[in-house]
C-alpha cells in the first residue's frame, strides 16, 4: 500500500492525467446513460405511472394507446378495471403552443402530485412538471388552442409523458369538456383466467401487458437501441484505452520493477501495487463523475431529457471498476514476465 501511494505521489502529474481521462470516460458513459433514461421516461413514464400490469385495448392498432378506442365495448370491460380516456390537444403558452395528452384521474391509477394537489373539479388540471419551463405555475389558467375551454392548474407531477408528449390529468367531468375524447384502454392490475375469458368473449379488443404498450411506442425502441449500443461501445473503448495507458506506464517502470524483484519483492506484491493504483485512480475518477452528474441534475433545464437512475449509476460505476481491472491485466502479465537482470540492464 505504501509503495503504491508513494509512486502515485512521485509521478502525480502522470497519474492525474490518467485519472482525468478516466473521469471523462466515466462521465461520458453516465451522461449518455442519463440521456437514454431521460428519453425513455419521455416515452413511457406516463404508462409506468399507472402501475398496472395489463391493458385492454382495440385490436389492429399495433398496441398504440393513441389509436385505440374501445367506447363501444366499454360496458363489458369496466367491471374488470379502470377506464383510461385520451384526448390530444394543445395548450396556449405565452410564446407558442404545446401539445398535451389529456387523460382522466382515477384514485387507483393516477400518480400523486409532486407539487400542489390533484384536480377535484371539472375546471382543474394537473400538469407535467416539464411545463413549468413554459412559464406555468400553480393557480395559473391554461387555455386550449382554438377553443374557449380553460383549466386552473392545481399541481404538477414529474414523469407523466407518452411518446415525448406531456400528459395532463383532469377529472371525468373535465374530460367531458374536451372534444375528440376516446376511451383508449382499461387498466387491469392482474390477469386471471376468468378475466382473460371475459375479455376474449368481447369483439375487437385484446389484452396486452405494460411492456407491450411501451414497446409499441415507435420512438422508444428507435432511441434506446442506438444509445444502449453506444454505451456498450464506450465501455469497450474505455477498456482498450485504460489497457494501453497502464501497459505503457508499466513498460516505463520496467527497470524499477526489475530492481524490486532483484532485492526480493515477490510478484504478488508488485501485482498488489498495480491493483491498488488502478482501484484508487478508478474510484477517484468515477466518484468525481458521479458528483458532477448530481450537480448537473440540479441545474439542468427541466425541458431536457435527463434522468438519474441511482441503481443504473451504481451498476455503471461498478462496471467501470471491472473495466479498469480488465484493462490492467496486460500490465499484470508484463510485471510477471519482467526478468530482473534484463530490466536492470536496460533491455
Amino acid at each position: 500500500m505504501k509503495l503504491a501511494l508513494r509512486e502515485l505521489k512521485f509521478y502525480k502529474f502522470k497519474y492525474v492525467l490518467v485519472t482525468l481521462i478516466l473521469f471523462l470516460l466515466a462521465f461520458l458513459v453516465l451522461f449518455i446513460s442519463a440521456l437514454a433514461q431521460g428519453l425513455a421516461k419521455e416515452n413511457v413514464s406516463g404508462v409506468e405511472a399507472w402501475s398496472q400490469e395489463y391493458f385492454v385495448i382495440s385490436e389492429g392498432v399495433d398496441d398504440s394507446l393513441t389509436q385505440s378506442n374501445i367506447e363501444e365495448q366499454i360496458e363489458g370491460i369496466t367491471d374488470e378495471g379502470h377506464s383510461i380516456e385520451f384526448s390530444a390537444d394543445s395548450l396556449i403558452t405565452p410564446d407558442s403552443t404545446t401539445d398535451v395528452i389529456f387523460t382522466n384521474t382515477d384514485e387507483s391509477i393516477v400518480p400523486q402530485a409532486d407539487e400542489g394537489r390533484l384536480p377535484e373539479n371539472s375546471d382543474e388540471i394537473l400538469l407535467n412538471y416539464k411545463l413549468t419551463d413554459e412559464g406555468y405555475s400553480i393557480g395559473d389558467t391554461v387555455e386550449l388552442k382554438d377553443t374557449d375551454v380553460t383549466f386552473e392548474i392545481t399541481g404538477f407531477t414529474d414523469d407523466i409523458m407518452y411518446s415525448h408528449t406531456s400528459m395532463a390529468y383532469v377529472t371525468d367531468d373535465g374530460m367531458d369538456r374536451l372534444e375528440r375524447t376516446s376511451i383508449a384502454a382499461v387498466a387491469l392490475s392482474e390477469n386471471t383466467s376468468d378475466i382473460s375469458d371475459d375479455i376474449n368473449d368481447i369483439k375487437d379488443v385484446k389484452m396486452v401487458s405494460e411492456a407491450d404498450i411501451k414497446q409499441a411506442i415507435p420512438s422508444y425502441q428507435a432511441e434506446q437501441q442506438p444509445l444502449n449500443l453506444m454505451i456498450v461501445f464506450l465501455f469497450i473503448i474505455s477498456a482498450i484505452v485504460l489497457s494501453a495507458f497502464f501497459y505503457v506506464i508499466t513498460i516505463q517502470k520496467s527497470s524499477q520493477i526489475g530492481i524490486l524483484k532483484a532485492i526480493g519483492t515477490k510478484n504478488s506484491e508488485l501485482v498488489k501495487v498495480i491493483l491498488i493504483q488502478v482501484m484508487l485512480i478508478t474510484l477517484i475518477g468515477v466518484v468525481l463523475s458521479v458528483v458532477i452528474m448530481f450537480v448537473l441534475n440540479n441545474v439542468i433545464p427541466v425541458s431536457m431529457p435527463f434522468y438519474l437512475n441511482t441503481s443504473l449509476m451504481v451498476i455503471a460505476s461498478g462496471l467501470f471498476l471491472v473495466v479498469a481491472l480488465l484493462g490492467a491485466i496486460l500490465s499484470l502479465v508484463r510485471i510477471i514476465k519482467i526478468d530482473p537482470l534484463d530490466a536492470i540492464g536496460g533491455e
